[in-house]
């Protein structure tokens, strides 16, 4: 007589499923549903339901592990592909003339882009990046202008509605951000939805957007997607995009630069 397994009541069941794609990495719907004995339509329900809680991540009929939440320490993130960023940030000098007004936002890279715009003269600074302070504090002739507001003391930066309103205020000639991680379509990602509005704001405050990212954040996984490369007017890799991905920006006139890589 053959014996007929029960299947497994469903709270228990999506704590296994999540603890089970965390400890596996991406499976096929069918083997989860063989594997708790359910339809395929049930896991797909519970799938779509965890999704929408943030404890798994759905793609073309597998799961996965959720992104985590947050990014990695700024400590961390500073020696992370160090000479990827910094050639990123050599070419960004190249292209901002002196006497301009600019607004840079959060994160490693955006640091170092302060950093390759020190020697430029007559600048006015717009940020929500208190490391970005620190490296222009001494520049010849820079304003420098700082979004109030709650700090997120990990990173030392403002973000969410307080960098909104102040971005907002303002007219900036060239905007310069960085993403948490980007498809190899283009599709940007970033970290939380509070990172997504300082990033839309800095880039609706500016003339000219640019976006650098580095080769490690292609394909990256962050937890919300908002925008594409093509959204702005230039963008700054250290490695060749995708096929499809330079179609989309010569199709949207987006100016893309191309580096190498810089000794760390």
């Amino acid at each position: 007589m053959t014996e007929t397994i029960s299947p497994v009541p469903i709270d228990r069941r999506r704590d296994r499923i999540v603890a089970l794609v965390k400890s596996c990495g991406f499976m096929a719907v069918e083997e989860l549903a063989r594997r708790f004995n359910v339809s395929v339509q049930t896991i797909r329900a519970d799938l779509r339901d965890l999704q929408e809680q943030g404890r798994v991540f759905r793609r073309h009929g597998l799961a996965g592990p959720a992104p985590n939440p947050d990014n990695t320490s700024y400590e961390s993130r500073e020696v992370w592909n160090r000479g990827g960023k910094r050639a990123l940030a050599a070419r960004l000098g190249s292209l901002i003339p002196e006497g301009c007004t600019i607004a840079i936002g959060t994160g490693t890279t955006a640091e170092l882009a302060a950093e390759c715009l020190s020697s430029h003269r007559n600048l006015t600074v717009l940020t929500n990046n208190i490391h970005v302070v620190l490296t222009l504090q001494h520049a010849p002739g820079v304003t420098l202008r700082m979004a109030g507001g709650t700090v997120r003391t990990r990173d030392l930066d403002v973000i969410g509605a307080d960098s909104a309103d102040f971005f907002g205020g303002y007219r900036a000639d060239y905007g310069i951000v960085s993403v948490g991680g980007m498809t190899e379509d283009g599709d940007l990602m970033d970290f939380n939805m509070d990172e997504v509005r300082a990033r839309r704001a800095l880039m609706n405050c500016s003339d000219a957007a640019i976006l650098m990212v580095d080769d490690r954040k292609i394909g990256r996984k962050a937890l919300c997607r908002d925008g594409h490369a093509s959204d702005f007017h230039t963008v700054i890799v250290n490695s060749p995009p995708s096929n499809s991905l330079q179609q989309r920006l010569v199709q949207s006139r987006t100016t893309l630069y191309v580096t190498g890589t810089a000794q760390a």
